[in-house]
């Protein structure tokens, strides 16, 4: 069991994207001693953001992933592949072969025995296949030695972030008392506007929409307000009258009309920069972009990111329950 040095506390970040979990850990003072990343693109982002250290080790591939390679740690995190059990997608599950990742987490479990795991995926995989595919998962997870818990939790009602990004979290803990112990953050007032992101500092000429774009006609005549964002759905525009912003998604990454609008004071009606989407995940302002990516490499990583400030509110009480 660790001591109340949270320094003590290590974890490893699989599926790991471009850091957002490790941020959130690492701001409550657990130590990172593995990463796991395939993507190249999200490894540039992410290694930018980390510097190397001699008590880090990086993999690519979980499924090539030795248990002798992983070092000895506290907790795993994994926000594994989202698109087999979303309801935008194909919904295959574990047939899709990214779907058989959850898999090589149960061998890793099984394996080196952390004391506790942190999952996100998106909420559809909770009603997936009736339910069959997330029964699954518990029973191989609870096979695997652990208590589980489970929650559906919102950026904009539990982290204060104006981003309306439901989420599905499984924490499982290896002792009856941390189990006891450990309860999911309880939802907090949202304070922050969309304002509190928007960033017109970083806009360049292509983030704006003009004359050029044959849908600006009707963009323009439909996005009205300045307190809210919208987005272009092929044939009309959908207002978010939540006051926040929609669903960041990877897809933004391949099509900009999933991109979220903004009607700017001083450059009109434009796009989310990514420094923006980052900014509506919750990365701190110190976050590096790499200026040698593509915006659409940028906006595909931090909309299959997760919220930093939600993740920290987990990440303390799963810290608070080992204790």
């Amino acid at each position: 069991m660790p001591s109340k040095d949270n320094n003590n506390i290590t974890f490893i970040d699989l599926f790991a994207g471009i850091g957002g979990m490790r941020i959130a850990f690492e701001a409550v003072g657990c130590e990172c001693v593995l990463t796991c990343e395939i993507d190249q693109n999200a490894l540039i982002t992410y290694k930018k953001n980390y510097q190397p250290s001699h008590s880090h080790l990086y993999a690519h591939d979980i499924c090539k992933l030795e248990s002798t390679d992983i070092p000895k740690h506290n907790i795993l995190i994994a926000g594994f592949p989202c698109q087999p059990y979303s309801i935008a997608g194909l919904r295959k599950g574990l047939k899709d072969e990214r779907g058989e990742v959850f898999l090589e987490i149960i061998r890793i479990l099984k394996d080196k025995q952390p004391d506790a795991f942190l999952l996100e995926n998106v909420k559809g995989i909770v009603n997936h296949d009736d339910g069959e595919t997330f029964r699954y998962m518990q029973e191989q997870l609870r096979k695997a030695g652990y208590e589980i818990k489970h929650d559906v939790l919102n950026s904009m009602t539990h982290a204060n972030v104006p981003q309306n990004r439901e989420r599905v979290f499984i924490v499982g803990l290896r002792n009856p008392k941390a189990y006891f112990n450990f309860q999911f953050p309880k939802k907090i007032e949202l304070t922050k506007t969309i304002h509190d992101c928007l960033d017109g500092n970083t806009v360049k000429p292509n983030h704006i929409y003009n004359d050029r774009y044959d849908c600006f006609t009707t963009i323009k005549k439909a996005m009205t307000k300045s307190d809210t964002l919208y987005q272009w759905r092929r044939q009309y525009v959908r207002e978010n009258k939540s006051n926040a912003c929609p669903t960041l998604t990877a897809n933004m990454g391949s099509g900009g009309h999933n991109v979220p609008l903004v009607k700017d004071p001083i450059y009109g009606i434009r796009k989310l920069t990514p420094k923006e989407t980052a900014n509506f995940q919750g990365f701190p302002a110190s976050f590096k972009l790499p200026s040698e990516l593509p915006d659409s490499k940028l906006y595909h990583q931090f909309g299959n990111s997760v919220t930093v400030p939600l993740i920290k509110r987990i990440a303390k009480n799963i810290v608070d329950a080992l204790k």
